[in-house]
């Protein structure tokens, strides 16, 4: 059976590349056009180099997430993925830049080389090129090690936006005041800088604007297994939000109730349901103290954000693993609300049986589906003494929850550990679903393995950022 996805806000990915890519050849092509070229290929150089990094780094401030005009077809997991992995080349990029301008030792003129190293290490006139440079790899410096940093997560976010806003600024200042000579091409780099900081900026404009709105409000908040509490939250009075099965918002609890004090979480009730839950693990930093959060405390949203959402027709496996399976308890309960005529199949592995959710939480959603819980643990005992199948998760598994289904026809949704979800994803592939029928979200490719749709992201990852260094190589040779 042929899949119905639907529209998705946002732009498709080749357009979203396409526009990416243009961005960067826009001010070379300006460049070309209304500035003197200069006749030495390594001032070439700098100046491609210098212009790509700019352009990049301007780029970032709308590829962090948040943005779903951007994120909404391919999903803010992805965006964020490309946002990490586009700053370092931007880095190495303004490293180019500034060692192109140095040049390489000239036998004829012994002394030059040392002048150039003197002039951009303490020369006057370039204190906004050492700025911004400093500022580029400290942000991302500070990025590649946040897991490793003795830091709480709010200052280091905080320190992450002021980095970031104060590197446009330098950034500006220096195209400015050392690059285009036209008043064309100055307006371009201004636009250009307008164009990704007010949409940045606004995001947390918004959320301090409304934090003076009534908030939402903690109307019950429970343990329901090891480490796992149920959030439900009740809306301020008249007000309601929609969203889709599947999706998150972003949540500030009581007087911390500031953008930079919002947390992701995945939303575990339907759309049209009273108030909404969430089910929080503790796991460091803010969600240790999530127990401790009475009835009554005020909660900032930011909502709806991502697209894990369910697309087809055909029969649908939800395989969900520890807290994975709020989103997939949204898109349970949405199916059953709505007399969903699709087949489906819940897959449901944790640790051991009391990292479990209670049954009353996902039961009646799967006994209106017709749809009988594939429980699986990792621990012996649960499996002797409560009939729950031996995890980890397999393929094998994956086969018994597929029994009687066409793979081809299926749609497979999974969230859960990394590891899970890429073994999952490719026993899927592996089964016959199609590659575009099977989706999670993952937002760090650098911990565990990567699956099938992993690598082709990364590859097209690659083949975008193979396209500014092309960019750079023309304009070097133009």
């Amino acid at each position: 059976m042929p899949q119905d996805r639907s529209k998705r806000r946002g732009l498709p990915p080749r357009v979203l590349a396409c526009l990416y890519a243009g961005l960067v050849a826009l001010p070379m092509l300006v460049a070309l056009l209304s500035e003197p070229g200069h006749w030495q290929g390594a001032m070439r150089l700098a100046t491609a180099c210098g212009i790509a990094a700019a352009v990049m780094v301007l780029a970032q401030m709308v590829t962090s997430g948040r943005f779903e005009a951007i994120s909404g077809r391919i999903g803010i997991d992805v965006t964020m993925a490309f946002h990490k992995w586009a700053a370092p080349l931007a880095l190495l990029l303004a490293l180019v830049h500034v060692l192109a301008f140095i040049g390489l030792p000239d036998p004829d003129r012994p002394g030059r080389l040392a002048r150039r190293i003197d002039f951009v290490l303490s020369g006057p006139g370039l204190w906004d090129a050492r700025i911004a440079l400093g500022l580029l790899a400290l942000v991302v410096a500070l990025a590649l090690l946040r897991d490793r940093l003795p830091m709480r997560y709010q200052l280091w976010r905080a320190g992450h936006a002021l980095g970031a806003l104060g590197l446009v600024a330098a950034l500006l200042w220096h195209v400015l005041s050392d690059g285009p000579r036209s008043m064309g091409t100055a307006l371009l780099w201004v636009g250009l800088a307008l164009a990704v900081c007010l949409p940045a900026v606004s995001v947390y404009a918004r959320r301090l604007v409304r934090r003076g709105a009534a908030p939402w409000t903690i109307a019950e908040n429970r343990h329901v297994a090891e480490r796992l509490w149920l959030l439900r939250l009740a809306p301020p009075q008249g007000a309601a939000l929609a969203f889709e099965p599947g999706q998150f918002a972003w949540l500030a609890f009581g007087a911390k109730r500031l953008p930079l004090h919002d947390h992701p979480f995945s939303i575990a009730s339907a759309p049209g349901e009273d108030g909404l839950r969430f089910l929080i693990q503790e796991a460091g930093d803010f969600t240790d103290g999530i127990g401790a959060l009475p009835a009554g405390t005020a909660v900032s949203m930011d909502a709806p954000h991502g697209s894990f959402v369910p697309r087809g027709e055909g029969p649908l496996v939800l395989v969900a693993g520890g807290v994975g399976i709020a989103p997939i308890l949204s898109i349970l309960s949405h199916l059953a609300r709505s007399h969903s005529e699709r087949q489906v199949r819940f897959v449901y592995a944790a640790r051991s049986a009391e990292a479990m959710v209670p049954p009353e939480l996902y039961q009646p959603a799967c006994a209106a589906l017709g749809a009988t819980p594939m429980l699986v643990s990792d621990r012996a005992e649960d499996v002797s003494e409560l009939g729950l199948l031996r995890g980890p998760m397999s393929a094998a598994l994956l086969e018994k929850a597929m029994e009687g289904l066409e793979p081809s026809a299926c749609e497979v949704m999974i969230c859960g550990p990394g590891a899970m979800m890429t073994l999952v994803a490719d026993s899927a592939l592996e089964m016959g679903v199609p590659l575009s029928c099977i989706d999670y979200e993952r937002f760090s490719y650098g911990a565990g393995p990567s699956s099938v749709k992993d690598r082709l992201r990364l590859t097209g990852f690659a083949a975008l950022l193979g396209s500014v260094l092309g960019l750079v190589l023309l304009y070097w040779l133009a």
